[in-house]
This record gives C-alpha cells, sequence and structure tokens, in this order.
C-alpha cells in the first residue's frame, strides 16, 4: 500500500523541504497522501493534490490532541516530528519543547494504528556545541555532554525510545541532527541565518559599503560546515524508509567544510557585495570557550529599515518590505560569537548508504535565489 506521511511544523525550513521533496520525487503509487500540521495556516511553496493539512498546536495536552487527530491520522505511516518552540531563555525552551514533543508522541501513538516509523529532527545543539567547544566533528556515538543548561533534545529523544519500547511497538524510530540549517520557506523565522545574511549583504550593497562579518579571529578563520534543507529531508526519507536504518541517529551535513574567512566574501559577492577576506579586527584573540563580537548586527540594524525598505520600493517589491521584521539579527550575534569551531560528522550515514552531498556555497546561493523566488528579498 501507499505510504502516507505526517509532517508536523511544515512551515519551517526543515518541515516544509520534506514537504517539497515528497511532493517533486515521488509519485501517489509510493506515498498516496502526505498530511502536514502547523499552529499557523499552512503556507505551501509547492502545490500538489496530496497535501492536506491540519491545524494542530502539541503544547495542547495529548487526550485533546488524540480528538484531533483520530481521523486525519488514522493512515499515517511516516511521521517526520520538525516542530520547535523558540524561547530566549535555555530553561523555557527546555519545558516547552520537552513538553511539545511528549505531546505529539503520546498522541500519534493512539491515532496512527498502521504507523511504520517516527523521524524526529533534533540538530546539532544535541553536543552542545552551542555553548562550548566540543570534540569537532561531533559524532553520532559521542557521549552525552551536560553543560550549564538543559538540554531538550535529551528527553525528546530519550522519550521516542521509550515510547517504540513501550508494549513492543512495530514501528521504529530516527533521529536526525543538522547542523547551522540552510534553507528557504514562505514564512520564514530569525533562526534562519541565512535570511540574515541576505538582508545585510543586500543593505551594503545599497549603501555602496563594505560587509565584515560581526564575529572574532577564532571563529572567522575557524573550520565550520552546514546543513541544506532539501538534503536533510533526503536523508529524513531515506533512513525512515529502510529497515536497515531502523532505531539509529544520523548527523546530515552537506558534506564539505568551509572557513567563513573565504565563504563570507563569496557570499557577499553573490549579492552584490564586497567584503575583505582580510578583515582586520581591533580586539584582541579571543580565549577559546568565551563570547566575542567585533561589532553588534542587532546594533547595525538599528538605522537600516529605511535603506531596506528603499530597495524594495525601487525594486516594486513592497510585501518585502516585511522580510526586515523577520530577520533575527540578535540571533545572527550569538552565532557569531562563538570562539570555538563546531562541525557534524556525516561518517554514519555514508555507512549506511546516503551519498547526499551539495556545495555549501551553492547551497547558500540556490536559498538566496529561493528568497527572491518567493518575494522575500530584491534582487
Amino acid at each position: 500500500m501507499a505510504k502516507t506521511a505526517f509532517i508536523t511544523g511544515a512551515n519551517g525550513v526543515s518541515g516544509s523541504a520534506i514537504v517539497e521533496y515528497l511532493c517533486n520525487t515521488t509519485t501517489s503509487d509510493d506515498w498516496g497522501s502526505i498530511i502536514v500540521t502547523s499552529r499557523s495556516q499552512f503556507k505551501p511553496t509547492v502545490r500538489d493534490a496530496r497535501i492536506k493539512f491540519i491545524a494542530l498546536d502539541f503544547t495542547h495536552d495529548a487526550s485533546s490532541l488524540v480528538e484531533q487527530m483520530k481521523e486525519v491520522c488514522a493512515p499515517v505511516t511516516h511521521a517526520y516530528f520538525c516542530s520547535y518552540l523558540h524561547k530566549d531563555d535555555f530553561a523555557d525552551s527546555y519545558t516547552a519543547n520537552t513538553a511539545l514533543f511528549e505531546n505529539f508522541i503520546e498522541a500519534l501513538d493512539r491515532t496512527a494504528p498502521r504507523l511504520e516509523n517516527v523521524t524526529l529532527q533534533t540538530g546539532g545543539k544535541y553536543y552542545n556545541l552551542h555553548v562550548e567547544p566540543v570534540p569537532s566533528p561531533a559524532r553520532e556515538e559521542d557521549p552525552r555532554r551536560y553543560g550549564p543548561f538543559e538540554n531538550f533534545y535529551f528527553p525528546q529523544e530519550d522519550k521516542l525510545a521509550e515510547m517504540q519500547r513501550r508494549g513492543g511497538k512495530a514501528w521504529s524510530w530516527n533521529v536526525i541532527r543538522p547542523e547551522a540549517i540552510i534553507g528557504a520557506n514562505a514564512q520564514p523565522y530569525g533562526l534562519n541565518a541565512a535570511l540574515t545574511l541576505a538582508v545585510y549583504f543586500l543593505i551594503c550593497r545599497e549603501l555602496d559599503a563594505d560587509a565584515p562579518m560581526p564575529t572574532n579571529q577564532r571563529y572567522w578563520e575557524g573550520a565550520e560546515d552546514a546543513s541544506y534543507a532539501p538534503l536533510i529531508a533526503d536523508l529524513a526519507v531515506f533512513v525512515s524508509t529502510r529497515k536497515s536504518c531502523a532505531n539509529e541517529a544520523f548527523n546530515v551535513a552537506n558534506g564539505d567544510y568551509f572557513s567563513w574567512r573565504y565563504m563570507w566574501p563569496r557570499l557577499a559577492e553573490s549579492l552584490g557585495a564586497k567584503a575583505d577576506p582580510h578583515q582586520q579586527f581591533e580586539k584582541p584573540v579571543p580565549k577559546e570557550g568565551t563570547l566575542q563580537l567585533e561589532w553588534s548586527f542587532a546594533e547595525w540594524c538599528k538605522d537600516k529599515r529605511k535603506v531596506w525598505d528603499d530597495l524594495c520600493d525601487r525594486q516594486g517589491l513592497p510585501g518585502a518590505k516585511a522580510t526586515f521584521d523577520l530577520v533575527g539579527w540578535e540571533i545572527g550575534d550569538f552565532l557569531y560569537a562563538r570562539t570555538w569551531s563546531a562541525t557534524l560528522s556525516v561518517n554514519k550515514a555514508r555507512r549506511y548508504g546516503w551519498t547526499g552531498h551539495i556545495d555549501s556555497h551553492q547551497a547558500f546561493v540556490n536559498t538566496f535565489n529561493k528568497f527572491r523566488e518567493l518575494g522575500l528579498i530584491p534582487k
């Protein structure tokens, strides 16, 4: 029988990428239905008769969710959990996202009798690389690191495995761990670093000003990787539909490494801006493990709104003015203040037969182009 997908967080970068992947690469003979959900109205980037939308809020308890899901989820065979609640406070984020997944998996288990697989997307933060230096590249078999903040990916992954074991469930599970997701969706939000860069470079181009990176010497010259959303979707579907990959966690990244010293100027150039690969820093080289910015995105952006609005008006894209309000300037500061490199190994996925790969520069360029297609940024 044809499979039925159930994708949460379908308006997000990863969720929408899985929807696009199934619509663009499969037929109704293989995947008969693609059920998508989000808390807000679904904004598709593709059209397909197989897509069915249901508004669900996984902050609600499992019992109330069961009543909403019992009919629509009855045929579900493969579920992909891509939901996330952003909280500035790590403790609030832990509480909210732990409950979010528990409500989802409890309700799904009670409403999907044909269930074959549940795939949970976590991320590189599983390794605590967002708050401290860690062994790099991080590998799936690395022991958990318990840093200064509770990590909600741990209880999410534990809950998934526990639910599958409870009562000898017939379904399997997978965990997908990307790092620095690069992708475009119709309803972007502050965590999308590619959108921050696109708006920044376009404003610098408009001002005919250099576009330096707000970081420090260590991060500027270190090793970095990224995870292109279509590749995340490709791996998620690959592992979730193969018995040989059952009950395993997999990192996902583009398959290359780069230094911001050389990537940053290339990305600036792709949008008509200019940046010096020999960027000079006034502050001293920071100690690894500390946080340091040469300057701040959040401060820089305060007088740039009119520049952006004028650019959008001149190109006849008044709707793109709202993009400025979606940019996560503060989140950009948080990412680039790190003084350590953090990358993911994809060797395990390779051993299991996955061959996905893309040049990271091309992933950014593709994403910038899609922002334009969606009317989010000017040319």
